[in-house]
């Protein structure tokens, strides 16, 4: 809606939850602004700020205000199909919040626990927790099996050369062309990346010299994906091979959608490298 009004929201926090703010400090608001206004605002707020871990300004929709509706909710799965908690866990539910606190609650969580690829957290809106409850208790081997897609591609280049370029998560945005639209620091060995989807987190991790670049993708909502990477030498030239997963509450004709982009991206890659 062209009439819909912007908040810029934040200050300096008690911790990297940012839920709560710190002592002696008050809620700062600034507003309201079109949504372009907003974002230019938010850039200035936290270019100032950039050297304070604590300090973060969130954008908020004026039809987001005084709504607690949204929950952050999660923990440690058993696997990537983030279907079935460890055993002995307990599924953890915070809330609950306005839109804007619930996303600086969940990015405190994230960055915490951003290197384990088994702990997730995702935000829900209207969360019931109690049908979460009873859901959990249904038979867990009731599901459906997650498909499996490989993709491989030969490119006339060695592939030690292939292997040093995959690995570099800076060299992704050049030819991940659905994917991966731009690609800067982020926190630990995760980059911070720009998505179709809004901005999420990625991080490549192997070894070069064996041909592995493995990638863990968090998405701006919490999802996370492994993706398994290989590079295989064939003379003098490579085989790249990536392994998808389809994850379970993901419509098949979405991954299918998806898989043919991951066969656009393969030509562009080996494009740029012959």
């Amino acid at each position: 809606m062209d009439d819909q009004k912007f908040y810029v929201v934040g200050g300096e926090f008690a911790d990297t939850n940012f839920s709560v703010l710190a002592p002696g400090t008050s809620l700062e608001r600034y507003g309201p602004f079109t949504e372009r206004e907003a974002k230019i605002r938010w850039r200035e707020l936290t270019g100032k700020t950039v050297d304070n871990a604590m300090v973060r300004y969130f954008l908020k929709a004026s039809e987001q205000s005084n709504k607690k509706i949204y929950w952050v909710v999660g923990g440690e799965y058993a696997d990537t199909t983030f279907t079935s908690l460890v055993r002995g866990k307990e599924l953890e539910v915070f809330g609950p919040f306005e839109k804007w606190e619930a996303l600086g609650f969940w990015r405190g969580l994230t960055s915490k626990t951003v290197d384990d690829a088994l702990v997730r957290y995702d935000i829900r809106e209207n969360y019931d927790q109690e049908k979460s409850i009873r859901e959990s208790h249904k038979a867990p081997w009731i599901k459906s099996n997650s498909k499996t897609v490989v993709k491989s591609i030969i490119i006339e280049r060695r592939a030690a050369d292939v292997s040093a370029f995959l690995i570099e998560t800076d060299n992704w945005s050049r030819w991940a062309i659905h994917s991966v639209r731009s690609a800067q620091p982020g926190i630990g060995e995760y980059k911070e990346i720009e998505t179709p989807n809004g901005r999420g987190h990625m991080k490549v991790s192997g070894d070069a010299a064996n041909g592995i670049f493995d990638t863990a993708t968090i998405s701006a909502l919490g999802k996370k994906q492994l993706v398994p990477g290989r590079v295989f030498g064939a003379g003098e030239k490579a085989i790249v091979v990536r392994v998808f997963t389809m994850p379970l509450d993901m419509p098949d004709q979405q991954f299918e959608q998806e898989m043919d982009m991951v066969e656009e991206e393969f030509l562009t890659l080996k494009k740029i490298l012959e």
